[in-house]
């Protein structure tokens, strides 16, 4: 647990300085990580694992797609018209998007090696 714990707040810190955005909300890290970990999950499971409501994953998307109403997004995904369904839209990480998550797996390393070396040192 508390691994997770370390980890999820390495990521936040990662995003907020890779964003330069101080005021990210977890949820939003917390689908960014989804959409990394599981490539185009659809609206339904996104809000599923994350615990949110669809019109909160949704918003989620936006923000880190293009902006709600015009404002200015993360840029880290874009999204598409699903071809076969277009009630369903295909969620793909951008070149900026890779590069966050990369910059997310630098900055979670350090708490995970240090839990390593603790459990080793235990016996």
């Amino acid at each position: 647990m508390i691994i997770a714990l370390n980890t999820l707040a390495a990521a936040l810190q990662a995003f907020k300085q890779f964003t330069n955005e101080p005021d990210v909300q977890i949820q939003t890290v917390q689908t960014f990580l989804v959409i990394a970990a599981y490539g185009n999950p659809g609206l339904d499971e996104l809000a599923r694992q994350i615990g949110l409501t669809q019109p909160a994953a949704s918003r989620n998307l936006k923000k880190m797609c293009e902006g709600p109403r015009g404002q200015e997004g993360y840029s880290l995904i874009t999204m598409t018209l699903d071809p076969l369904d277009n009630r369903r839209r295909i969620v793909k990480l951008t070149a900026r998007g890779h590069e966050l998550v990369r910059h997310i797996e630098n900055a979670m390393l350090p708490p995970i090696r240090s839990h390593v070396i603790r459990e080793l040192m235990r016996g």
